[in-house]
């Protein structure tokens, strides 16, 4: 039996602005180079994504994003606000990074995260 993974490797201006913001998020870093390509791996249970380092990269004008299907989506949506709070002291809510909360739509249940590289992780489970 074969299993097929899919994961998302995405740009970033700054690869440890991008790293202390998913340690927030209770992410493990398990990979990091410096060389020959700015890299890294963040994990937190089965997500898993990758980053690169872009030079001139600008997260105000990325297109970059992933849609992440969880099984409890209100329990992680609780968990990355409660580490976005003790970071930041709050839930950032406008600009890099941000939260989009938590919303019913046609046949799922989501939220949006905007890292600091500008990318939309879009999480959710189906209704």
């Amino acid at each position: 039996m074969t299993t097929e993974i899919t994961i998302p490797l995405l740009p970033c201006h700054s690869i440890n602005e991008v790293l202390e913001f998913y340690r927030a998020l209770g992410f493990e870093v398990t990979y990091q180079q410096a060389k020959p390509n700015v890299y890294a791996v963040v994990v937190r249970g089965g997500i898993e994504l990758h980053f690169f380092s872009m030079k001139g990269y600008e997260p105000a004008k990325s297109y970059s994003t992933c849609y992440v299907r969880v099984s409890d989506v209100d329990a992680l949506y609780q968990a990355f606000t409660d580490g976005l709070k003790q970071k930041y002291g709050r839930v950032p809510s406008a600009g890099i990074p941000r939260v989009i909360p938590l919303k019913n739509k046609s046949g799922r249940r989501e939220f949006i995260l905007v890292d600091p590289g500008g990318n939309w992780i879009r999480i959710g489970q189906p209704n």
